[in-house]
């Protein structure tokens, strides 16, 4: 009796294992929902749509996008880290802003190291300082002389609490030795609004989303973190040194399967080696090197957690001073 138990037990479980491997075996089999912990109309989200469609061709199942910019990109992150984990539920997010979440904010309610795996990163852009086109700054060296003669008084739009663009933009502040009073927004088009509406004197965004803008004339780029098509000098060039990488990235909830993921990491590396693909990013101008694999995808965002380690809570925004 106890050996029909046991054999019937064994069955059970094998028959639940197989099935498993059966799902994992057969990935994808319906359509993936990727969640952007971003505004639409941002670099991530324009990034990820084209990478979608391409990822649909290449999958052969609907890859669709959905915006969950709410709380600085927290509860998209929230969602996926608690979705099954089965690879049909993933986030796309700026890696600074989630890793600026982990450590600043003990109560975030998920750690980039601790409830995720990454499925590829990839720089993007380069964080840009600009002006309305008919604006007074005509260089940097502008917007530091009139910030020392009239502390407070010039007006920065920025993005979320401990996005790049806000720690970029203390970091020059405080390089500078200048009072310029920066004002949160929920993401890139609501910056460039206030900017060409003439609520903020200036704007941090990427270059990107300026190119269009500087070309008809609407905007003016000042400078950047790292050499863009731009063509402004750099910060650093200027003397003062501010530099976080703009990396955005793929992820999935922590324990997918490995089948899983190097499936999305060899439907990623085809995309990348496809010329139309790559044609679509090259005319937006984006500056992708992307990284894939899990030793070196680990490695990059430890590298990451350890850079923005270095800033205290009160720089990173979630305590106040």
């Amino acid at each position: 009796m106890k050996a029909k138990i046991f054999c019937l037990v064994a069955a059970i479980l094998f028959g639940i294992a197989s099935a498993g491997h059966a799902q994992v075996k057969d990935y994808p089999r319906k359509p993936i929902q990727i969640i952007v912990a971003h505004a639409a109309g941002s670099a991530v989200d324009i990034f990820y749509r084209l990478f979608a469609e391409e990822m649909g061709r290449t999958l052969k199942v609907p890859v669709n996008l959905m915006n969950k910019p709410t709380a600085s990109g927290s509860v998209a992150a929230n969602e996926v880290a608690h979705a099954p984990k089965d690879g049909y539920t993933l986030l796309a997010a700026l890696v600074g802003q989630q890793t600026t979440l982990s450590i600043a904010n003990p109560k975030n309610p998920t750690n980039i190291l601790r409830d995720f795996d990454p499925i590829e990163i990839h720089t993007y852009a380069a964080n840009t300082l600009f002006t309305k086109a008919d604006s007074q700054f005509k260089s940097l060296e502008d917007v530091i002389e009139q910030a020392r003669k009239k502390p407070g008084e010039v007006i920065l739009g920025i993005s979320e609490m401990g996005s790049n663009s806000h720690l970029e933009s203390s970091q020059f502040i405080r390089l500078a030795k200048v009072d310029i009073t920066q004002v949160f927004n929920e993401g890139p088009p609501q910056i460039l609004t206030g900017v060409l509406g003439g609520h903020y004197h200036l704007g941090w965004g990427n270059h990107v989303n300026l190119m269009p803008l500087v070309a008809s004339g609407k905007v003016r780029a000042l400078a950047s973190d790292i050499k863009s098509p731009l063509g402004v000098p750099t910060f650093t060039e200027k003397g003062y040194p501010v530099y976080l990488p703009l990396l955005m990235g793929l992820f999935a909830p922590k324990g997918t399967p490995a089948t899983v993921l190097k499936t999305w990491e060899e439907a990623v590396n085809a995309a990348i080696r496809d010329e139309k693909f790559q044609a679509s990013i090259n005319k937006l101008t984006f500056i992708v090197t992307m990284t894939t694999g899990p030793e070196k995808l680990d490695k990059l965002l430890k590298e990451e957690y350890a850079r923005y380690s270095k800033f205290t809570p009160e720089e990173l925004g979630w305590k106040q001073k």
